[in-house]
Formats: structure tokens, C-alpha cells, sequence
């Protein structure tokens, strides 16, 4: 059984969330790396999150290349506005092809 919070009772703090370092490595191949793009712009909006390394092969290659020059340009925004720019130029550019 709960019950209420005396009016009293002096409120909680809420501490600041902690922020988790990770480390990634991308995998290639022309989708995932499409699909790569939208998890790591996610990655970038959330703050709690920080990007310690990143590495990948073929298409996360790319990504994770985009994303560094952009991290060091300017940081989250600017890594997030590179992979969209990049991602885009290419879809449009394949798609001319055919």
C-alpha cells in the first residue's frame, strides 16, 4: 500500500543522469548503413549519450567518417547535419543512375 507524500515532507532532488560512454563499431553493407544513419543521428540528440570511438567497414565506414568530421566541426548538431547531407546526396545520386 502506498501512500502520498506528507505536504510536509521536503521534496526529492532529482539527480542529474549520469551520461554512458560508449564505444561502436559499425558493419557494412548499402542498407545497414542507411539504417545506420538514423540510429546514430538518434544517438547524437540523446545526451546522456557520448560517443567515445567510432570505426566500421564499408557503409560504416562512411557513416562513422561523416559522423567524426562533423563531431569535430562542430559537434552533435553539425555530426548530424553531415550524415544527413551525405545520405541524401547519395540516395539522390544512385537513384538518377538507374
Amino acid at each position: 500500500m502506498s501512500r502520498a507524500p506528507s505536504p510536509t515532507a521536503p521534496k526529492r532532488a532529482q539527480a542529474p543522469q549520469a551520461v554512458k560512454t560508449v564505444n561502436l563499431a559499425l558493419q557494412g553493407g548499402g542498407s545497414h548503413g542507411a539504417y545506420t544513419w538514423g540510429v546514430l543521428d538518434a544517438l547524437a540528440e540523446d545526451t546522456r549519450i557520448e560517443i567515445s570511438a567510432i570505426s566500421g567497414s564499408s557503409a560504416g565506414a562512411m557513416n562513422a567518417v561523416v559522423f567524426a568530421s562533423g563531431m569535430s566541426e562542430g559537434g552533435r548538431e553539425r555530426a548530424r547535419e553531415k550524415l544527413e547531407k551525405f545520405w541524401l546526396s547519395v540516395s539522390s545520386e544512385h537513384a538518377r543512375a538507374f
